[in-house]
């Protein structure tokens, strides 16, 4: 895979590290944002390479960046509400990049709660995806899901849990997606970093996908 070093600034005009990977005839296009900063989390998460190519396969584009203060993007990490500012930004040059196509945002952990605070506030959004999401806040690390009572995500939105997550439990994944009329997925025999379990999470991902487009 052949990926191009692309311009990136975040909302609030941090410049970012962003990576791009094209297709010939895009019929949509993927951001992913990346799992914690503080835990080892880049752009470059074998999960996020992996997926990037499942969906390249699909002729999905896909644009990976690193948050605020990872690698060699400016500013400094925080909790996962700054960075929802990075995630908008790297939508935006996504947009310009493959104008007229449709734009899906996804994330893994960390990035996954930055995705859906995200769309909850751009309906413009094709899709959003939440791969097993930080649903509670915890101090000095992730602010978590926004209140799944209070959460209005306008576009369709699909919050996938492994079955063995020792980090975020399926039980609060599915009860989170509950009450905020949101699709869920588990993927049974996987645990948090999807080991082994790469192809089963990228063909769910794909047949939602598929339906929502």
């Amino acid at each position: 895979m052949s990926s191009q070093r692309v311009q990136c600034r975040s909302a609030d005009g941090l410049e970012l590290e962003a990576e791009a990977d094209d297709v010939e005839e895009p019929s949509a296009a993927v951001v992913l944002c990346h799992p914690h900063p503080k835990m080892g989390g880049t752009m470059n998460a074998p999960l996020l390479l992996s997926l990037r190519d499942a969906f390249v396969r699909r002729g999905w584009p896909v644009l990976r960046f690193n948050f605020r203060g990872i690698g060699a993007s400016e500013g400094e990490s925080s909790i996962g509400l700054a960075e929802v500012e990075d995630a908008a930004g790297a939508v935006a040059s996504a947009r310009d990049r493959w104008a007229g196509v449709p734009v899906v945002l996804a994330g893994w952990s960390f990035g996954a709660a930055v995705a859906v605070r995200l769309a909850e506030r751009d309906d413009s959004l094709a899709a959003c995806v939440a791969i097993g999401p930080a649903v509670r806040a915890r101090e000095d690390v992730t602010a978590g899901l926004p209140s799944a009572a209070e959460t209005e995500v306008d576009v369709p939105l699909l919050l996938v849990c492994a079955a063995n997550d020792e980090v975020a439990p399926c039980s609060e994944c599915e009860a989170w997606a509950k009450e905020a009329r949101a699709d869920y997925r588990t993927i049974s025999g996987a645990n948090h970093f999807f080991w082994a379990k790469y192809e089963d999470l990228a063909a769910h991902l794909e047949e939602w996908l598929d339906d929502v487009l």
